[in-house]
Parts: structure tokens; C-alpha cells; sequence
């Protein structure tokens, strides 16, 4: 289990519609905010979550999986990811973010307490723990 096999989940859920790179961090980060705080700090998420967020200008980014996937710019990501039960128990909240305009999670990301405090003057970028996805 890891942030990729996430990613790949997340492509394979949305596969009908399309996900783009930016759909694709939002919905990871709002899908694992969502289980954290319906399941806490157990061990599947602390499996899952191998490869951290980092606070970027369009709010919380894999960098690793961003660059994965950004030969395709703002379009769908040419990629209908593999399906795992693993993640079976993630799929309503993935499903309800990826039908959410992208552009308002990106705000919603924005409005979280960790974004803010360190996308100051500087812009430079801060790692989360699951902690910082939990939030207060």
C-alpha cells in the first residue's frame, strides 16, 4: 500500500469521467483527511501514506506522483489506474470529491490551518504529517 497505489485507486474510481493531476492531489488529500478523521491514526493509513504532501501555491502536493503524472498538463490523466479493495472503504469520499469543482477544493485546501501558516511571504514548502491533514 502506498501513495501511488492511492493515486492509481483514485484514477481507477474516476476512470469514467477523467482526473486530472490537480483533481487527483485534491481528491488524495481530502479522501485521506476524510478517513483520518472517521478512522484516526491507524495503521493502513499510516501505510498508505508514504510519500508526503507538501503545501504548494495550489495547496497540499506528492511531489513525486505531481511530476508522475504531469506530462499531461490540465488534462485527464491518460492512465485508468487499477482498481484495489484495498481502498474499497476511501471510494465514497473519492467519489464525492471527484465530483466537486476542483477549483473549489483547491480553496477548501486553502482554508485548512497547516496551508495557511506556511504559505507565507516566502512560499516555501512544508511537508504534512497526518496530524497537519487531520487538522485541529
Amino acid at each position: 500500500m502506498s501513495m501511488l497505489d492511492l493515486s492509481k485507486h483514485i484514477l481507477s474510481v474516476g476512470k469514467e469521467k477523467g482526473v486530472t493531476n490537480l483533481q487527483m492531489q485534491k481528491v488524495m488529500y481530502f479522501a485521506i483527511k476524510d478517513y483520518l478523521n472517521k478512522n484516526g491514526l491507524d495503521k493502513f493509513i499510516n501505510e498508505v501514506y508514504d510519500e508526503p504532501f507538501e503545501t504548494w501555491q495550489y495547496g497540499p502536493v506528492v511531489p513525486e506522483l505531481y511530476y508522475r503524472y504531469s506530462k499531461n498538463g490540465s488534462m485527464a490523466i491518460n492512465d485508468k489506474g487499477v482498481y484495489s479493495e484495498d481502498y474499497s472503504s476511501m471510494d465514497a469520499s473519492i467519489k464525492k470529491h471527484l465530483n466537486e469543482n476542483v477549483f473549489k477544493l483547491v480553496e477548501k485546501s486553502h482554508e485548512e490551518s497547516f496551508w495557511q501558516e506556511h504559505q507565507g511571504e516566502a512560499q516555501q514548502r512544508q511537508e504534512y504529517s497526518l496530524k497537519d491533514i487531520m487538522g485541529d
